[in-house]
């Protein structure tokens, strides 16, 4: 079956998305849209979409599309997801949904009304470094976790891009953070119970270039995170137990696409790495998951077993708590 693909956004997501497209099975890339003529133009013709248009609702309106990716910037995720789903579209929407958990709320709210499936777009769990890793903790091949340490930092963020704009959703926590939030949450099976945060603001009611947090998830149970917009590229993810411990060099997107797991129990370290197809294909199995859950009307899930909507939910409130700490 052919799943007719349109994209919102111009930006530096779309280079991903729309590469990785043509590798899913059964998926094309209808349309590309963006306020920018000029940049919907160039993209269409550089991705090898069928049509360009000037503004969204042009895109939400034809009928050849199935699939609305928004690759928005974050202040507009909730309005356009919306949007598209009161315009019949499924919604993949890239990390993290929106700036408010309401806002989420009020995205899968109306997914449900327009019987429509809204997934968000953590790609970072399709790679087969992170479910790996995940079923090795599970299986308690670590004990008990008690601690989760999790960092992304980066730079590159032009002047100008909307990741500094308050009103845009920008800052540290919701752009990086939210992967290092997504993490601790997925690894301890909870939610955390309160946050103690401090960051580096670019001005008074500005956003976030770096903060630090730590979560309590209970029973003595904590995370430590950081992201940061300031620090030299700085990506890693450890999980701690009572019986041994597991460290991902680079957990949100290997550069050489080859992830690597590193599990340490009594002085010993076994090394595991997981090779990929291509550096995109977390993209790539995140749409070919959402395509097949479309096709057989059943939830996304990711890992197998959390509910996708449930998931995003309690990732805004989780998000929220620390902007409150901050």
């Amino acid at each position: 079956m052919k799943w007719g693909w349109g994209i919102l956004g111009a930006g530096k997501v779309l280079a991903k998305v729309a590469a990785a497209l043509p590798m899913v099975p059964g998926a094309q890339l209808v349309a590309i849209a963006s306020r920018d003529p000029e940049r919907a133009r160039d993209a269409a013709a550089c991705y090898g979409a069928l049509r360009w248009y000037g503004e969204y609702q042009q895109l939400l309106a034809n009928p050849d599309i199935d699939i609305v990716l928004n690759a928005l910037h974050n202040g507009l995720h909730a309005e356009w997801t919306i949007r598209a789903l009161q315009a019949g579209k499924h919604v993949l929407c890239e990390k993290p949904l929106a700036p408010t958990a309401a806002e989420v709320d009020a995205m899968f709210d109306a997914a449900r009304a327009a019987r429509r499936w809204l997934m968000e777009g953590f790609m970072y769990r399709f790679h087969p470094q992170i479910i790996e890793a995940y079923r090795r903790v599970q299986a308690g091949e670590i004990g008990d976790v008690l601690l989760v340490r999790a960092n992304y930092a980066t730079r590159g963020r032009e002047p100008g891009n909307p990741r500094y704009r308050r009103d845009a959703g920008g800052g540290a926590l919701l752009d990086v953070g939210c992967y290092t939030v997504n993490f601790a949450r997925l690894f301890f099976g909870a939610e955390p119970r309160h946050a103690v945060a401090a960051a580096r603001w670019s001005e008074p009611g500005g956003v976030d270039l770096t903060l630090a947090a730590q979560l309590d998830f209970g029973a003595g149970r904590a995370a430590h995170l950081h992201c940061s917009f300031e620090a030299d590229g700085c990506y890693f993810a450890e999980v701690i137990g009572t019986q041994g411990s597991l460290r991902i060099p680079n957990p949100w997107l290997p550069p050489t696409g080859v992830g690597e797991v590193l599990i340490t129990r009594g002085g010993q370290t076994e090394r595991l790495t997981f090779p990929t197809p291509h550096l995109l294909t977390p993209f790539v199995e995140e749409m070919r998951h959402f395509q097949e859950c479309i096709e057989i009307q059943r939830p996304p899930q990711f890992p197998p077993g959390i509910d996708a909507e449930q998931d995003s939910r309690a990732n805004a409130r989780a998000l929220e708590l620390i902007a409150r700490a901050a």
